[in-house]
């Protein structure tokens, strides 16, 4: 069975035989962590980055005042800081949210691997435009949606990704680890508002909440509340890139 980052980049690009076994010998072993220990701390220069193989995790800043938000929220298959130079610092912090299973691959194998795999190269290209999309779309959403679509749209982008091609046909109901301090640091909400919003979807028979799992119970009913179009997750790159992806 292939693992989660190599399904992911199936997802962005049309890889062969050859391909995917490249990528799954980018690194000899994996690691396991435990909920709330860190995959990443920010001002740490890295000479790799993490892949995500399974649960979730996230990335943060934590701002003068000591407030946290979250950034980016990883999902298996994910990986994070692929598109920074070793030499550089990372800014961000990444904490795990549930126990995880985590690989990590050097800067310079990727780039040996993008350099000798054109599939490869449009595969992680077209994973990082979809990761500066959700980027924009989360600044959208922060800038201009209120509570209640905010939540709603969070939902349905979470739903999707996990799906990944098939979302519409997957079941709606799906492991969701993120606490009601999580989702505040995410929407930049207080804890107190995001509640009053969970509350208002169960009360409307839209999502049902239990033991770190959601059902969503209207699919289509959130969406329209979201005003969610899937079209910046499911955006494919169709160039095989012969160049590396890095300078």
């Amino acid at each position: 069975m292939t693992n989660a980052f190599v399904r992911r980049l199936q997802s962005e690009a049309n890889l062969q035989e050859r391909d995917r076994g490249i990528i799954e010998g980018l690194w000899q072993k994996t690691r396991k962590l435990s909920n709330k220990k860190y995959l990443s701390r920010g001002g740490e220069g890295a000479l790799s980055f993490p892949v995500l193989l399974s649960s979730w995790a996230a990335r943060y800043q934590i701002v003068r005042n000591g407030g946290r938000q979250i950034t980016q929220l990883l999902l298996p298959g994910d990986s994070f800081e692929f598109d920074s130079h070793s030499s550089e610092d990372v800014i961000d912090a990444i904490v795990a949210l549930c126990d995880c299973e985590v690989a990590n691959i050097s800067y310079a194998d990727m780039d040996q691997a993008i350099e000798g795999s054109p599939a490869i190269c449009s595969a992680m290209m077209s994973y990082g435009s979809k990761e500066n999309a959700i980027f924009a779309s989360w600044l959208v959403s922060i800038g201009r949606r209120d509570a209640h679509e905010l939540m709603a749209h969070l939902i349905c982008e979470l739903h999707h990704r996990l799906a990944v091609d098939d979302a519409d046909d997957a079941d709606v109901e799906f492991l969701f680890p993120l606490t009601q301090e999580d989702l505040a640091d995410v929407l930049g909400l207080t804890p107190v508002h995001v509640n009053r919003k969970l509350q208002m979807l169960r009360q409307n028979d839209l999502i049902r909440l239990r033991s770190k799992r959601l059902e969503i119970l209207n699919l289509p009913a959130l969406k329209k509340i979201a005003g969610f179009s899937p079209s910046y997750l499911t955006a494919r790159n169709t160039v095989q890139y012969p160049l590396a992806m890095r300078s």
